[in-house]
């Protein structure tokens, strides 16, 4: 008997630690937004000023931004499901993110092996990268993400530096803390004053 009467308590407790406002999220998740990017968005800034040849790296220009985007986007989308249907949402949300980020980092240490994986990461990136741009003029050319392909002329043998693939991971795990940390903590709802 008293065993059950301390456990109600417990679980009113872990039950108000675990409470979701989905009112909160209306002004979280475009925090989330705007702090992941400008996040990246310094991060950015600072590998190009360790090292401008940079520069040319294509993944820190638009695609930089749109996959930013389009990953706080389902962020927040699962983040409402697991609000609206799991119990203990915040602890199930944060052991699946952290799952999701390791799964996106696969595409990642593709680049580094080069060959067919790669050029499976660079068509699925050129794909989520055109969601919601306008059709092109003209076929892409052979070779790049959408190509169709890999280039003309024999073997697909090229592999990206691992140095630009580790900034690659270095924006995923940003994104990924930002998209956890802020969602979890900033939309839980506030602990009820309880009087004896």
């Amino acid at each position: 008997m008293v065993s059950t009467v301390s456990a109600a308590p417990a679980a009113a407790t872990l039950d108000r630690r675990d409470a979701i406002s989905l009112a909160r999220l209306i002004w979280v998740a475009p925090l989330t937004l705007v702090v992941a990017v400008a996040l990246n968005y310094a991060i950015k800034l600072l590998v190009l000023a360790l090292d401008p040849a940079l520069r040319r790296m294509g993944q820190l220009q638009e695609p930089m931004v749109i996959l930013t985007i389009e990953g706080v986007v389902a962020a927040v989308l699962v983040f409402i499901v697991f609000a609206l249907i799991v119990p203990r949402p915040i602890f199930w949300y944060r052991v699946v993110g952290v799952a999701a980020l390791l799964v996106s980092l696969l595409p990642d240490i593709a680049l580094v092996m080069g060959g067919q994986p790669m050029f499976m990461t660079m068509r699925t990136v050129g794909t989520l990268t055109s969601i919601g741009m306008g059709a092109p003029s003209g076929p892409p050319p052979g070779g790049g993400p959408g190509g169709g392909g890999p280039p003309p002329g024999g073997g697909f043998n090229f592999t990206m530096p691992l140095s630009q693939v580790l900034i690659l991971m270095l924006l995923h795990v940003a994104t990924a803390i930002v998209c956890i940390v802020l969602l979890t903590t900033l939309t839980r709802r506030r602990a009820e004053v309880i009087s004896d």
